[in-house]
């Protein structure tokens, strides 16, 4: 791999995660703290680097971390069956007797699979050397649909292991409405068991991972129990903290409608299910306002964080619905920054994890940009411009401004006798312009240099 640069060096030991840290929500609840240091997150790996042992995870990590990537969306076991050779690991051991519909020995629920949670360990550990914060993904809806690779091979479905456990189809259609039953006791003690052990090892022992308590749970189908359920996790988490004196972040990504029964137990708001904003087709201007609202009015209503864990935040994939070029990716991701958020993506098994670059560069350009913010003091602020650009602000003192496709805007100081540098941004070079100042007006209107993507930085020149 290149050796890295000065700026980067700079970076990774600005957004480093100790062995004791302990990511908190800031008292803004847009952003995060690690141990009094502030942390957005923006970056994605490989989904499924846990399970699959064909992937080296010290490689993987330091490839994140040479572009400025300090995140990362992982599953616990999903498809952990799809990988080469059988070098897939699932929570359990393989004991028998009998043989699963995978070919492999069917699974004890009840016996922990140590070279597993041992994987989990050396993962995260990896990840604070590496500065690499986590959203960890421990059940999987789609693992739980009818398709070749899901429901009939998911150590749940009941030709697959050998406990007792009532109520679960077999065959290869979908186990979705049975396996979210907290009414079912037997199920619901190896579920509880599952996340207990998790909790223990990571909680306990690391301090870097926000929990995702299922991917997609009911938002491309109608489960009855999934509200009931998912609040079963919530009691399940809280009594946890308490137990242990721990602090935990849990999100979700279901549908918004269960996000609101339940917005109490959630710390993190995750756009993966209910950003409505067309991703695919749109222009460059509508979907920056489109995302920079979506920001606004969720972060309104619930006062917390909030990400973006969507595959299409990936512009180097090529098997998604809603694929988005390099260009498409970068104004999705400067608007979740200039709107106060932060994306969590990540590449699928179907690729390799090096297998481009795209979203690697335009991480590491808005990080360089980032680290020459103090984000953290500043929120978004469309009342304070008018035209073509978002802002994100401290007013009087600092203000972030993206052109997602040139154009101006108009803005208004609050401040009309004080100076103010003012640098213009390259988010494609990931370069400053050569710096200005302004002074003298209460409002000043900005033309970006051209019809390309441009980010402007204000700084009130007396402003430490």
């Amino acid at each position: 791999m290149a050796k890295h640069s000065t700026v980067l060096l700079l970076l990774v030991a600005f957004f480093s995660v100790r062995a004791d840290s302990r990511l908190v929500v800031s008292e803004n609840g847009r952003f995060f703290y690690d141990e009094g240091r502030p942390v957005v997150l923006f970056g994605g790996g490989l989904w499924t680097v846990i399970p699959d042992v064909t992937v080296d995870v010290e490689e993987h990590n330091s490839w994140l971390e040479r572009w400025g990537a300090n995140a990362n969306r992982a599953t616990l076991f999903a498809f952990f069956n799809s990988v080469a050779d059988g070098e897939g690991l699932a929570p359990w051991e393989r004991t028998g007797p009998g043989t699963a519909n995978d070919g492999g020995l069917k699974f004890d629920l009840g016996k922990p699979g140590e070279r597993f949670w041992q994987r989990v360990h050396d993962y995260l550990q990896s990840c604070e050397r590496h500065g690499i914060y986590t959203l960890l993904q421990i059940f999987d809806e789609p693992f739980t649909e009818a398709g070749k690779e899901r429901w009939k091979n998911n150590p749940f479905n009941p030709e697959n292991h050998v406990n007792p456990i009532p109520g679960l189809p077999g065959g290869k259609g979908s186990g979705e409405e049975a396996f979210y039953d907290p009414e079912n006791r037997e199920l619901m003690a190896i579920q509880d068991a599952l996340v207990r052990r998790l909790l223990d090892e990571t909680a306990i022992r690391h301090g870097n991972a926000i929990y995702e308590i299922g991917n997609e749970i009911n938002m491309d189908s109608m489960t009855p129990k999934a509200e009931s359920w998912q609040k079963h996790w919530i009691r399940f988490f809280k009594a946890y903290e308490e137990e242990k004196g721990v602090s935990l972040l849990l999100s979700n990504d279901t549908r918004k409608d269960l996000f609101v029964a339940a917005e109490g137990g959630f710390d993190v708001v995750n756009h993966h299910g209910f950003l409505r904003c067309p991703i695919e087709g749109s222009q460059h201007r509508e979907l920056a306002q489109c995302i920079f609202k979506g920001i606004e009015d969720d972060f309104g209503r619930f006062h917390r964080p909030i990400l973006n864990s969507r595959p299409c935040s990936d512009p180097d994939r090529t098997n998604y619905r809603d694929i988005v070029s390099e260009e498409t990716g970068r104004r999705l991701y400067w608007s979740y920054f200039v709107g106060g958020g932060h994306i969590i993506g990540f590449r699928t098994t179907d690729e390799s994890l090096m297998g481009g670059e795209a979203a690697e560069r335009i991480i590491q350009n808005l990080r360089r940009f980032i680290d020459s913010t103090r984000y953290w003091e500043m929120e978004p602020r469309a009342d304070l411009v008018e035209g073509d650009a978002l802002c994100l602000s401290c007013p009087g003192k600092q203000y972030v401004l993206y052109f997602p496709s040139g154009g101006k805007a108009t803005v208004d100081l609050k401040q009309p006798k004080v100076i103010f540098n003012l640098r213009w941004y390259n988010p494609r070079a990931g370069v400053f312009q050569e710096p200005e100042r302004v002074s003298g007006e209460e409002t000043v209107t900005f033309a970006a240099p051209d019809e390309n993507d441009w980010a402007l930085l204000l700084e009130a020149a007396n402003s430490n």
